[in-house]
């Protein structure tokens, strides 16, 4: 009896002890937006981004009535009289955050609300300051959702005003993590940035890794290297132009929409009016109040600052902007790989969530997440846009792994981190949680150290396309996971073509190859979510592309991937050539289809 009773005594104690060992082995995580995301105030009073009210009143409708509208409009259709309206709106929009010469703030201008103890996701719950902070949304990992993993308490939103010096805002990012593991008892903590927080947690490492404050830190599309978009807004000398479709198919994807929106670019694309008041506006409007703005200039590619900064920065008035600059490029720009390798060395890992495939929105051409080149957000050497590497091209860096995108757009060999990089091909700057492989893939990574490397897992292979909505089908090769297939012996090869809709069904027409050899056959019906199993043949290495076309309602669309089919694969591979779903016969997928979206229907009807 003694022993049992012993026994039941050890089991409660180290029942006891359990829950209090595992909440203290928790790593919090600390967020860090982009550009603009802070909300900044004047006294307490949110003056950027501006309220509804404060964006009426500037445009100057706050008086509705038909009168004051007409004259509006007749103002804004008067021969030049746009650029006048324009220009005084967004004055009176950008003066809160105007800036001194040297790059300091003219006004007292602070994060509405900051200090770890106020910025966790408990915090802003408690005090009912969700709405002024990104805590969620298409552009930004949801806090809520890593509330429900380690707790609402473990959760924090590093605010920060995002016009200033990243060597700055890195000082203040080690004082509010000093604060975080204060305030939590943890060790470490694991941070999650996007676009331009990427900068300031790049320079928070090349002056404190040492420290050994950090776990997990993944960058998603971040701008490391710069930005050909920033570049193309300074640089005066250059007319500026905009990708209308690249815009609105990021704008759906914002507003998490499958409208197809790039119909309205065709209707837009030769009015000459929108196309002078986006050039006159960005050199006479936009940039002249804001030119001061030290953390954007830092986010130009160093080697366009020399040429692109006299058009706006004086070398006297504006010295301290300049210094400020130049010593950043200096140091954290110069020597990413060597600060990431510092972070490792002291028990950080540095992950990096790239994205290609899309052109820049404004004049530069380069493959890019539509915001960040691929060249300056992973290090990434790149064919020209639109084109591939040629046939002969051999990858800059021969690290003994096929660093080479299956269609051979992408060398990530001599990228500033490649072994811990993750490239998907078709998804826009920002939107992890539109694609749901992205969201998996980063919270893998933000919470476990199950992912050694980028070749390691068959879930996550190191190129990836986009499973975003918006992207109608994906496919991949079944041994693979991805679009490179390997040859293996078989005689034949599983292609698995995906329905990405959240509620169309979509009708696979046909797939067309010039790399594999695809069946004809009819019209198979996908329904939201559903995909197919397609054996194909391959026997040679090869390179090409493999184009399927589909109709969703009554429109007609068509979409290319590049594909490599390859005799040795860097990343992780499975047997298995074994057609799941395509014995079914066309017919009976059909009816199954019909009857599946009448209950579907049915299920709605009360």
């Amino acid at each position: 009896m003694k022993k049992f009773t012993a026994l039941i005594m050890s089991i409660l104690i180290i029942a006891a002890v359990i829950p209090f060992a595992s909440a203290g082995s928790v790593t919090p995580v600390v967020m860090i937006s982009g550009f603009g995301a802070t909300t900044l105030a004047i006294d307490g009073e949110a003056v950027f981004p501006p309220t509804t009210d404060q964006l009426i009143a500037a445009v100057g409708l706050d008086d509705l009535s038909p009168a004051h509208i007409k004259s509006e409009i007749e103002k804004w259709t008067a021969e030049k009289g746009y650029v006048k309206q324009l220009s005084d709106i967004v004055s009176r929009i950008l003066e809160p955050i105007r800036l001194n010469a040297d790059g300091s703030s003219y006004y007292d201008v602070k994060p509405i609300v900051s200090g770890a103890k106020n910025t966790s996701l408990a915090a802003f719950k408690a005090n009912n300051m969700l709405e002024l902070v990104p805590y969620t949304g298409s552009e930004f990992l949801d806090m809520e959702s890593i509330g429900k993993k380690i707790g609402d308490e473990n959760v924090f939103n590093f605010t920060y005003d995002w016009r200033l010096d990243y060597n700055q805002t890195a000082d203040e990012l080690k004082e509010y993590i000093d604060d975080v593991l204060e305030l939590t008892g943890a060790e470490r903590v694991s941070i999650y940035s996007i676009s331009q927080g990427s900068m300031l947690v790049g320079q928070y490492l090349y002056k404190y890794a040492d420290l050994g404050q950090t776990d997990n830190i993944v960058f998603d599309t971040p701008v490391l290297g710069g930005s050909s978009f920033v570049t193309d807004i300074f640089d005066s000398t250059r007319f500026l132009t905009v990708d209308l479709r690249t815009v609105l198919c990021l704008l759906g994807d914002i507003l998490h929409t499958e409208m197809d929106l790039t119909f309205i670019a065709d209707l837009l694309d030769d009015v000459q009016i929108i196309k002078d008041a986006i050039d006159y506006g960005r050199s006479e409007v936009v940039l002249p109040p804001v030119k001061s703005c030290v953390a954007a200039w830092e986010m130009l590619p160093a080697s366009e600052f020399e040429r692109v900064s006299p058009l706006f920065l004086d070398e006297t008035e504006n010295a301290g902007s300049i210094a400020k600059t130049t010593d950043f490029f200096a140091g954290f720009v110069s020597h990413i790989t060597e600060t990431f390798e510092k972070a490792e060395s002291f028990g950080t890992t540095v992950s990096i969530k790239a994205c290609t495939g899309t052109n820049l929105v404004l004049n530069s051409d380069a493959y890019s997440d539509g915001i960040v080149d691929m060249k300056y957000s992973c290090g990434a050497i790149c064919a020209p846009w639109g084109e591939t590497f040629p046939a002969d091209y051999v990858q800059a860096v021969d690290n003994g792994i096929n660093s080479i995108s299956p269609d051979r757009t992408v060398d990530l060999s001599a990228g500033y981190w490649p072994h811990r990089t993750w490239v998907f091909n078709g998804l826009l700057h920002g939107q992890i949680e539109w694609c749901r492989k992205s969201l998996a893939l980063v919270e893998t990574l933000l919470y476990t150290h199950d992912l050694k490397d980028a070749y390691s897992s068959y879930e996550f292979p190191q190129f990836m396309e986009s499973t975003a909505p918006t992207s109608d089908i994906s496919i991949v090769f079944k041994n693979t996971n991805s679009s490179f297939l390997l040859l293996d012996g078989s005689e034949e090869y599983v292609l698995t073509v995906k329905n990405l809709s959240l509620k169309d069904t979509v009708i696979i027409k046909g797939i067309e190859s010039d790399a594999v050899s695809v069946p004809s056959g009819s019209s198979i019906p996908l329904l939201a979510g559903e995909s197919v199993d397609i054996a194909v043949k391959a026997d040679a290495v090869k390179s090409g592309k493999l184009t399927v076309k589909y109709n969703i309602l009554t429109k007609s669309f068509e979409k290319t991937f590049g594909i490599s089919v390859a005799d040795s694969y860097s990343g992780v591979s499975v047997s298995g050539t074994k057609v799941e779903n395509s014995n079914v016969p066309f017919i009976l997928r059909w009816i199954i289809s019909f009857f599946k979206n009448i209950i579907k229907k049915l299920s709605f009807v009360k």
